[in-house]
């Protein structure tokens, strides 16, 4: 293993149950020694990577959520820190990916819900996660 400034840190990582998230934990775990905490909307997709990472599993811990609610993230930040869990690195790799169309083709609320997931989840989670993130000795 090449040594990271990532190594064995704890990283939040959204849309972790599928794609590039799920890969991307995967190779964290496995390949740099972090504990991962991943967020996405399907409890059982979450599970089911969980079971299929197997030994490796015990550093991936899961939160289903719709990361495009507010008080979501709020409520992710409160449960870490009365866990005391120090998380080090935030990656928001949740997004939806509308069906491809003309613009003018699109209603508002396929446009709203894009806008939702894609660019307010982030600043959501960095609103409420930089907080403790800040805290981590690897903030400095």
């Amino acid at each position: 293993m090449t040594k990271c400034w990532f190594d064995y840190k704890t990283v939040i990582l959204s849309g972790a149950s599928s794609g590039i998230g799920r890969d991307l934990a995967a190779k964290l775990i496995k390949d740099h020694g972090c504990t991962v905490i991943g967020i996405a909307r399907t409890e059982t997709k979450l599970a089911a990577f969980k079971e299929e990472l197997g030994a490796a599993g015990e550093k991936f811990s899961c939160y289903a959520f719709d990361v495009s609610d507010r008080d979501n993230w709020s409520n992710f930040a409160k449960d870490l820190t009365e866990k005391g869990i120090q998380p080090d690195i935030l990656i928001n790799n949740a997004g939806v990916l509308p069906k491809f169309a003309r613009f003018e083709n699109y209603s508002l609320e396929e446009v709203d819900s894009a806008m939702q997931v894609n660019f307010f989840s982030c600043v959501y989670s960095m609103k409420a996660l930089m907080p403790l993130i800040l805290r981590s000795e690897s903030a400095s």
